[in-house]
């Protein structure tokens, strides 16, 4: 019984901003990386103590490096490297999330975007998704399905809309408005850095507690965790913000735009097209890309 765990900083516990706690240089980011693999730890404890054979840990954040392998839990394995894909990884039979954030737009979340903070909404067929919801149906197509995601109280619900039968651990919760299309790129973070952070030592108890429950539920009832269907042929359609100052330098002056994908037979063909090629592609108007 294999488990893959994705692992983001956003959604962890007493992580209170991006600047100071997402990024290498923030002055509280060790601190922050820390509590990210102490959630890793409950987990593992919870799943290997349900049944579990092997655990693996993706190392997800942006800027990497953010499980600290020396407090890590000696029986799981540590995947990182440059942008690591787990959607294409068919190496587990069950996958789970920890520290992971809402996606863009959502209402009363804490530090939610999806991939970056120049996008206002992603969509499949129509479907809003964010990280979680692309990664979790990426996964499906491979027969893996996501039993337990901790985040933000926010990104738990979004869990559950797409995922009835999940099991999920709230950390803490935002109470910051929705940002719409507006919204600078620059500021999408900054607006969204008020939450209320619950107790830590509840917060390590309850994680271990339902990572657990949610193996056991899936070894005796595993279509408990089928994912809200979306028939194909699939599309992947976006709304992006103007470039933030600080991407410009790497990615050119892009300018506000809906981006859409060309038809595929998989999500995962539709999500490497966008990703791949079409997100800092050049826009021009046409097949791809409309202006805003």
């Amino acid at each position: 019984m294999r488990v893959i765990i994705i692992t983001d900083l956003e959604g962890v516990n007493g992580v209170l901003n991006f600047p100071d706690w997402c990024t290498p240089a923030g002055r509280r980011n060790e601190v922050g990386c820390r509590f990210l693999t102490e959630e890793v730890n409950a987990a593992v404890a919870g799943f290997f103590g349900a049944g579990a054979t092997s655990v693996t840990v993706v190392d997800g954040h942006g800027s990497g490096g953010s499980i600290r392998d020396e407090i890590l839990d000696p029986r799981a394995a540590l995947q990182r490297g440059a942008r690591v894909s787990p959607v294409f990884n068919d190496q587990a039979d069950v996958a789970a999330f920890i520290g992971q954030h809402a996606k863009a737009g959502t209402p009363n979340a804490h530090l939610a975007h999806t991939q970056t903070g120049e996008a206002v909404d992603f969509r499949i067929n129509g479907v809003s998704l964010g990280e979680f919801g692309q990664l979790s149906y990426g996964f499906n197509e491979l027969g893996i399905p996501v039993i337990f995601a901790s985040g933000d109280l926010a990104l738990t619900l979004e869990a559950k809309e797409l995922i009835p039968g999940i099991f999920t651990s709230a950390v803490k919760e935002g109470f910051n408005k929705a940002l719409d299309a507006s919204c600078p790129a620059e500021e999408v973070m900054a607006r969204q850095s008020g939450a209320v952070h619950y107790p830590r030592g509840a917060v390590l108890a309850d994680i271990k507690k339902q990572s657990g429950l949610a193996l056991q539920k899936y070894l005796a009832a595993p279509e408990t965790f089928a994912i809200k269907p979306i028939e194909g042929p699939y599309v992947a359609q976006a709304e992006y913000r103007a470039t933030s100052k600080k991407l410009i330098s790497e990615v050119g002056a892009l300018p506000a735009r809906r981006i859409t994908t060309s038809s595929h037979a998989t999500v995962a063909g539709a999500f490497r097209e966008f990703y791949e090629t079409l997100e800092w592609g050049k826009v021009e108007e046409g097949e791809h890309y409309t202006l805003l």
